[in-house]
């Protein structure tokens, strides 16, 4: 930590000696410190003979590199202190929107006497598991279970059935199925890019249909417009129905392949970090689904209650 925090400062001044003066030791000890990372690292990292001294692309990523572990180290000491006087720790949280929308108040409500501040991060599934990488986020709820990096530690929170939602000027009950829409109505499809595109063209495969695209879109309020204007059908999930209701007027929700598809949310963290606190968490948000949210999806289609439920395991493959 020494010699990261001597080349952060190196980085940050033109000179060796200006490095040493704010850091209150001698010119001849940055530049010991210097030959030594660029022995252990293999590499020349600052070109002293440039006026001022530069960086080189290697410095540079050394840089980057330190700058963050400086700052986790002073967070991980503040964290350290403060809960030896007894406090509470800051905690970052990262959902998926379509869970933060229904459970976010009420998870941060219970968390609230845990923690000393909540941050609370929504959005494309993507940018927040790259924020848990980075180690921004210290909890994230997700539908992707990042499965490239066993290191994390995971919580099965809930299973999120996938549904059909047809409107009600090209559907006869019992006459609607998914493979009769592929072939008749148009399809209004999240875009590809995100997490539910890509598992809305894997159920695809799956019932080997082969939907007639006509929009494609990033928003589940305006996807359920387009569908609630006659626009086509679509596909999506129990909880992006229950965050607008009012949008299924005029709209049917039928079951996709008996209920056979759905994603899995599941709370991600670093492992041994947090204490007993995730289980906590993950207890919580089981809790809110099948207390508030699934009565809610009950009322809008009865037999989701066989398909709509909170989870312990991953279901296996």
């Amino acid at each position: 930590m020494s010699a990261l925090r001597i080349f952060a400062a190196v980085s940050e001044t033109e000179t060796l000696t200006q490095a040493a003066e704010r850091l209150g030791i001698t010119q001849s000890a940055v530049s010991q410190t210097i030959k030594q990372l660029e022995i252990q690292t293999h590499t020349q990292l600052v070109d002293t003979r440039s006026r001022p001294v530069r960086l080189t692309p290697s410095g540079q990523v050394l840089k980057d590199y330190a700058l963050q572990i400086i700052d986790d180290t002073k967070r991980m000491l503040a964290d350290v202190r403060l809960t030896a006087k007894g406090g509470t720790l800051p905690l970052n949280i990262g959902m998926v929107d379509s869970f933060c929308d229904v459970a976010g108040l009420q998870l941060m409500q219970q968390l609230n006497p845990y923690v000393s501040k909540l941050t609370l991060r929504t959005g494309l599934g993507s940018s927040l598991s790259q924020d848990l990488l980075n180690r921004n986020l210290d909890i994230l709820i997700t539908s992707d279970p990042i499965d490239e990096h066993p290191e994390l530690q995971r919580y099965p929170i809930l299973r999120d059935p996938f549904v059909m939602i047809v409107p009600d000027n090209c559907s006869e009950e019992g006459s609607v199925t998914a493979a009769w829409l592929a072939e008749n109505v148009p399809f209004i499809h999240y875009t590809r890019e995100s997490r539910l595109g890509k598992l809305t063209d894997l159920i695809a495969r799956r019932l080997d249909i082969q939907p007639q695209t006509a929009y494609e879109l990033d928003s589940t309020q305006t996807l359920m417009r387009f569908v609630q204007s006659g626009q086509g059908w679509a596909i999506t999930t129990g909880l992006c129905l229950v965050r607008y209701p009012e949008l299924l007027q005029g709209c049917r929700v039928l079951q996709l392949a008996s209920g056979a598809n759905a994603r899995h949310l599941t709370m991600l963290c670093r492992e041994n970090e947090l204490g007993v606190l995730p289980e906590q968490i993950a207890t919580a948000c089981r809790s809110i689904y099948s207390d508030e949210i699934v009565p809610q999806l009950i009322k809008i289609a009865p037999w989701l209650e066989q398909q709509a439920y909170a989870i312990t395991e991953m279901p296996a493959i």
